[in-house]
């Protein structure tokens, strides 16, 4: 991991050029402070540095990037380590979000103005760091909880599953004592249709490797556990990839990808093994319909124990390879590949980083087509190395995906790239230690239809990890939130696009919304009139999307006036089926139901 040391005189010399015009700046001296301790990373080599009047806090420059500034109260620090990111949430009365981070031997819950959450944080097993918290309604109350699953350092022999209420209180017999460790993240996902959440973790204990998935009531549900080859590293994605409208769990061992039914029986062809004779490790895999066939395939990296590469593979529903895959990397792939239309075609584009320990940057991220063609400036590189998700969302309100993802150096950065693989104006934002496995996430914390940013770093000197919010002057475009958080969703399921199952504060309101708006005719042929009623003066967002979430259409309608309103659809070049139609103005959405003939 490399390490490069900045004059941090140089640094407080530019901080004090850059912050006169939108701060009041005070110098002052480590010797002033009751615990000089906390203050050595902000000063120079004198011992000053520069905080805020007005704030208290110290001016570091992550808290000037362009169209992102730290929120007051942030960051929050805190001893241990923490990988994979964290989940967000309402837990209270109010009506903000508050973001949910694992760490060591903690589950941290926070609100927007960093303080903690009534009732948190709650003490765990050691150790908690290995994976993202997972948020779901797992008893049936129509109440999400908070799962975390927790294993020993080292083989992972031992572990624990932890499910808390909202309020901090254990759900009642958790935490589960598991026969293995549980590694990476828990998956929520309601397997049986019954209303409830089953979770589901992959455990190992040298040598053996097996998925189970629990009850509610941290029982073991029928047909689970299922062994498998050898043990895990990664967790499980949850979703239909036979077409039959039941979810399959997709697993990995070290040298196998494995599909079961909701009873643990085996998908027809699997598990499948990689002829480039890679093996698997932290690559999660991803669900989608890569090829536009109206069935999801299973997206994941390896890496090569002989050869140094890594690649992609994307395997269909029946244990077989698409044609123009597996895609080679130069480096080991450890980060789930990130999947979502950048480019604007309407064709899944694939986007992962890979690593090597490396005194210089050696890196890349890499972008294909569903042909596994390179997007046009990708590769990203030579950078440092990638081992998280790369998150993606109109970062810049320019109406284009973005790219976020961590890197591996000691300089504080997080990177953002634009969707041709350029740098982001204003970016990379600048964070204490390493950013090295954060996975990002992309909220609106307030509701106020602007974006927050929430990431961590780590100061392996101090064995602290850093808890980011920003806030941005950038609109929350929902229709480009397409990989907000970890595997896609706070309940970490791995599935692009599921529709009506997005993010948290994503949902679509339905009758609630204020904009009224309806389709005719409805089944469509070849055009279908829009009809909406907006209440006040909007700028009017439309999209629509496939079954599988592919967006196929949008269009912005810059400021309409109250009143009716009608548009026309052309559907001519949109195959059979049903599709989601998403009318946004402002902070209203409203979703329609169409069906082409």
């Amino acid at each position: 991991m490399k390490k490069i040391t900045t004059s941090l005189s140089l640094m407080v010399f530019f901080l004090l050029v850059a912050v006169v015009a939108v701060s009041q700046p005070e110098v002052r001296h480590l010797d002033e402070m009751p615990d000089p301790g906390n203050w050595e990373m902000f000063a120079d080599v004198e011992g000053y540095f520069l905080v805020d009047k007005i704030s208290g806090y110290p001016m570091n420059h992550s808290m000037i990037t362009r169209n992102y500034t730290v929120m007051e109260g942030w960051p929050v620090s805190n001893s241990g380590s923490s990988s994979r990111g964290g989940v967000f949430g309402n837990l209270d009365e109010d009506d903000d979000l508050e973001v949910i981070y694992a760490l060591s031997t903690k589950v941290f819950a926070l609100n927007k103005d960093g303080s903690a959450v009534d009732g948190w944080p709650k003490n765990v097993a050691s150790s908690a760091e290995y994976g993202s918290p997972a948020y779901g309604d797992i008893d049936g109350d129509g109440v999400e909880e908070i799962v975390v699953a927790c294993r020993a350092p080292g083989t992972g022999n031992t572990g624990q599953v932890y499910a808390f209420h909202k309020d901090g209180t254990a759900v009642e017999n958790f935490p589960i004592y598991c026969d293995g460790g549980p590694t990476n993240s828990p998956v929520l996902a309601d397997l049986d249709d019954d209303g409830a959440m089953e979770i589901m973790v992959e455990l190992r204990k040298w040598p053996d490797g097996k998925v189970i998935v629990y009850k509610g009531d941290a029982s073991t549900m029928e047909g689970w556990p299922q062994v498998l080859d050898y043990i895990p590293a990664s967790s499980v994605a949850v979703g239909d990839i036979t077409g039959d409208d039941i979810p399959e769990i997709v697993a990995e061992s070290y040298y196998k990808v494995w599909a079961f039914s909701v009873n643990g029986v085996p998908v027809e062809g699997f598990p499948y093994t990689p002829a480039t004779g890679g093996v698997f490790s932290y690559s999660n895999p991803v669900l989608a319909d890569i090829d536009g066939d109206g069935f999801r395939e299973i997206v994941v990296g390896d890496h090569s124990l002989s050869g140094g590469n890594g690649a992609v593979h994307v395997i269909k529903n029946n244990g077989t390879i698409l044609p123009g895959w597996p895609r080679n990397t130069s480096s080991w792939i450890y980060a789930p590949v990130a999947v979502a239309d950048i480019d604007g075609d309407s064709n899944l584009d694939l986007m992962v980083g890979d690593q090597v320990l490396s005194a210089v940057p050696a890196d890349y991220v890499y972008g294909w087509d569903k042909e596994g063609n390179n997007l046009p400036g990708f590769p990203i590189g030579p950078i440092d190395a990638i081992n998280a998700q790369i998150i993606v969302a109109d970062m810049d309100g320019d109406g284009l995906p973005e790219l976020v993802f961590d890197d591996n150096t000691g300089n504080g950065i997080l990177r953002g790239y634009n969707h041709d693989g350029t740098v982001m104006d204003g970016w990379p934002l600048s964070v204490v230690g390493s950013s090295f496995y954060t996975n990002a996430m992309v909220l609106d914390i307030e509701g106020d239809g602007t974006l927050n940013l929430s990431a961590t770093s780590y100061d392996s000197g101090s064995d602290i990890t850093y808890k980011y919010l920003w806030e941005s002057s950038v609109a929350m475009n929902h229709d480009l939130d397409v990989l907000p958080v970890y595997m896609y969703n706070v309940r970490h399921t791995g599935v692009y696009g599921e529709i009506n199952n997005p993010a948290v504060q994503v949902n679509d309101p339905g009758p609630a919304s204020s904009v009224k708006a309806f389709l005719h005719p409805n089944p469509v042929s070849d055009f279908a009139n829009i009809f909406f009623i907006l209440e006040k003066s909007s700028t009017v967002s439309i999209s629509v999307f496939t079954e599988n979430g592919l967006a196929v259409h949008r269009e912005i309608l810059q400021k309409q006036d109250p009143g009716n309103h009608q548009i026309m659809l052309n559907t001519v070049h949109f195959a059979k089926g049903l599709y989601l139609v998403r009318i946004s103005a402002g902070e209203e959405l409203v979703s329609l139901k169409l069906i082409k003939k």
